[in-house]
């Protein structure tokens, strides 16, 4: 059955997106960064969509021209309903157009039921991974997990039961989560935490409801006893950017940052840009941190970066 998976998404490779225009290659703000990784959140594949399907083959061969980007991660929300069909556009295109490395977090539109997701939560946890290890080979078994990149240490974490538009953390995630926390809190470099969900107490005004929920509190507990530095990112709000820089905010030893949704409207509430098309691009220096907001669809960096001290 797997094999049928690549054979689709090679077909709809073909035919859902062709390329127009060459993409003019880009680098990094200034020299020496040590890692360099591009984050999209909320691509919302569409199956019946073809503005989308250019819009992400746009993008990601805005990101493979990048000259330096040792990453790209995708926050959740990868498709609107996790069908065969979506799942299989979504990989087709980065399989033909994307020839570096990724990894894909899950989010609430890829695991929880709706009309148009058929299955239950177990179904549609089982084809996420199927698709993943199939083209990608980082998720295993688990919704969460660990990866490096150079020194740089990334921990996915993931909901394992439907709780609609929240996250629900085992017992079992939260006491992985402070091993790998205590594991690599000698790392020199910041420990990124990839999350679909913001935590409860982030950006409330927002959305007030679409957050971790419950088990939003322990979470920061954890994060905020350990001895490492955090850059913590997080999507699920579509909430756009704003020159007051309100998607950046610091705590004790955690940057929260929220990435704009990529493939959907970011209009939940009245953001100075609400583009489609858009994510941030991070560099990762001796002693910095510098995330910088691009529009990979229309291949432009907007006028928005975050500078994260060390």
């Amino acid at each position: 059955m797997k094999w049928l998976y690549k054979f689709l998404a090679f077909i709809l490779a073909l035919f859902i997106y062709s390329p127009v225009n060459d993409v003019t290659p880009y680098t990094t703000s200034k020299e020496n960064a040590k890692m360099t990784f591009t984050i999209l959140s909320d691509v919302h594949m569409e199956g019946n969509n073809k503005d989308k399907f250019e819009l992400f083959g746009e993008a990601i061969r805005d990101i493979n021209a990048a000259e330096e980007n040792h990453e790209l991660i995708f926050l959740g929300d990868n498709t609107m309903n996790n069908q065969v069909i979506e799942l299989s556009a979504f990989y087709g295109i980065l399989d033909e157009y994307y020839s570096g490395f990724y990894n894909v977090v899950s989010g609430n539109h890829d695991l929880c039921p709706s009309d148009y997701n058929i299955g239950d939560y177990d179904d549609l946890k089982e084809r996420f991974l199927d698709y993943d290890n199939e083209f990608n080979s980082s998720c295993g078994d688990n919704l969460y997990y660990t990866f490096g990149v150079g020194k740089s240490i990334f921990i996915v974490l993931g909901s394992e039961s439907d709780a609609g538009i929240n996250e629900d953390i085992s017992d079992e995630q939260f006491e992985w989560l402070e091993n790998e926390l205590k594991l690599h809190e000698d790392n020199e470099k910041p420990i990124f935490i990839l999350n679909h969900y913001p935590l409860n107490h982030t950006w409330e005004d927002v959305w007030t409801d679409g957050h971790i929920g419950e088990d939003s509190e322990r979470l920061r507990e954890i994060m905020k006893n350990s001895k490492n530095r955090i850059i913590y990112f997080s999507g699920h709000l579509h909430m756009g950017l704003y020159d007051n820089r309100i998607s950046y905010i610091n705590e004790d030893n955690i940057t929260y940052i929220n990435v704009p949704a990529f493939g959907a409207d970011n209009t939940v509430v009245n953001a100075d840009i609400q583009d489609k098309g858009m994510g941030m691009y991070v560099e990762v220096y001796e002693n910095e941190v510098i995330v910088r907001v691009r529009n990979f669809a229309e291949h432009k960096w907007m006028d928005i970066e975050h500078v994260i001290e060390l």
